[in-house]
């Protein structure tokens, strides 16, 4: 696949506490397979819980096996994904060329699960994999073994922190044999991407179903959210909560996700742009215009799913921006005049740079109640 990188770069500037993909609702699961794998096998597409399990056991997936249970878990969550592909893959091959495999047949994916065992070298290096790639993809990990074994400061989790990984979401599910579970997060996500106004949504809270909460004590999950490990537990008597949703870096994955999709949508915008018009686009203003206005109704509709919100600028001055000018309806956009560039970008034909501030509509995550009692 050649990337769009020579015709559009996009660099994204996180500020503050804040940190492409073509089916952000798209989960792939990836499983070793136990003997040679046909060419066919490389990449299946099921729609639903029935045609996952009877193409798995077809493909030599008993409904013992880490993938089918992975599937089915993927499916139970709620809303339900529309979509799964799944690629089986020979023991000769890693992890991360099995991604690699997958991605020279189709990016139309987001989130991505390794069914079965896996070493801590190999994990790391599907990581470092997805976190290398020029397009944007989520690594759903499980986190095994006793709280303190999870939280050591040579496991999995302490290296995925140290790396402050954006690109890895790590799920504590106990015993190794609960894996599955992080499965059950990613459809989770998956399922709960919508695009219509209003649909935003955050992974901090949600019910997970088909997994158990973990019993923890408030010390241990502690340990391991300091980690940025993600944890499923009881609080109170009978709310069960998904905490809190973040990377192994600790922004949140709504954070990532959006970001990621803004991304997308803005390089997809600039290519039809360059490539639909049946005359060129002369450097001059009048084409800095045309990107902007595509991009403004671009960036309105994530304004009108509350992805973006107006309110005052809290970076560092950027532009014309200085610390509380208003973003209306969450962002800013703006270039500097072609009297300005210079005559080697003019000799390449490159556009002049469109500027992009964006304002977050962040999620609550807690609240404080006073209540006023006269008697």
């Amino acid at each position: 696949m050649l990337t769009t990188d020579t015709i559009v770069r996009v660099s994204l500037n996180v500020r503050g506490a804040s940190a492409s993909s073509s089916a952000f609702d798209v989960g792939l699961i990836l499983a070793q397979a136990a003997a040679s794998v046909p060419e066919e096998q490389r990449l299946r597409t099921w729609h639903s819980a029935a045609e996952a399990a009877a193409g798995l056991i077809a493909d030599g997936f008993p409904a013992d096996s880490p993938a089918h249970r992975a599937a089915l878990k993927y499916f139970a969550a709620s809303p339900v994904p529309g979509t799964l592909l799944f690629s089986a893959f020979p023991a000769s091959e890693s992890p991360a060329d099995a991604l690699a495999a997958v991605l020279d047949r189709t990016d139309a994916f987001y989130g991505v699960f390794l069914a079965g065992e896996a070493t801590e070298e190999q994990l790391l290096a599907l990581e470092e994999r997805i976190r290398s790639l020029s397009r944007p993809l989520m690594l759903f990990l499980p986190i095994s073994g006793t709280v303190q074994e999870a939280t050591s400061a040579s496991g999995l989790l302490a290296q995925l922190n140290a790396r402050q990984s954006r690109r890895a979401l790590p799920v504590y599910v106990g015993d190794a044999g609960n894996a599955a579970d992080a499965a059950a997060v990613l459809g989770t996500a998956m399922g709960l991407e919508r695009t219509h106004a209003g649909s935003a949504f955050s992974l901090c809270y949600k019910l997970i179903p088909a997994i158990r909460p973990q019993s923890l004590s408030q010390e241990q999950v502690d340990s391991l959210e300091a980690l940025n490990a993600n944890v499923y537990l009881t609080r109170g008597y009978s709310h069960l909560l998904f905490e809190k949703g973040t990377t192994a870096s600790g922004a949140r994955y709504d954070e990532v996700l959006y970001l990621d999709m803004i991304a997308e949508a803005l390089r997809a915008a600039s290519i039809d742009l360059l490539a639909e018009s049946d005359r060129k686009l002369p450097q001059t203003d009048d084409t800095s215009a045309q990107f902007i206005n595509r991009f403004s109704a671009i960036l309105s509709r994530f304004y009108d799913r509350e992805i973006l919100a107006t309110g005052p600028w809290r970076g560092d001055p950027v532009g014309s921006l200085t610390a509380g000018s208003v973003l209306e309806h969450g962002f800013a956009l703006w270039a500097d005049s072609y009297d300005l560039q210079s005559d080697a970008d003019r000799a390449a034909r490159r556009a002049m740079p469109i500027q992009v501030a964006l304002l977050l509509s962040g999620s609550v995550e807690s609240i404080v109640l006073s209540i006023n009692v006269s008697v």
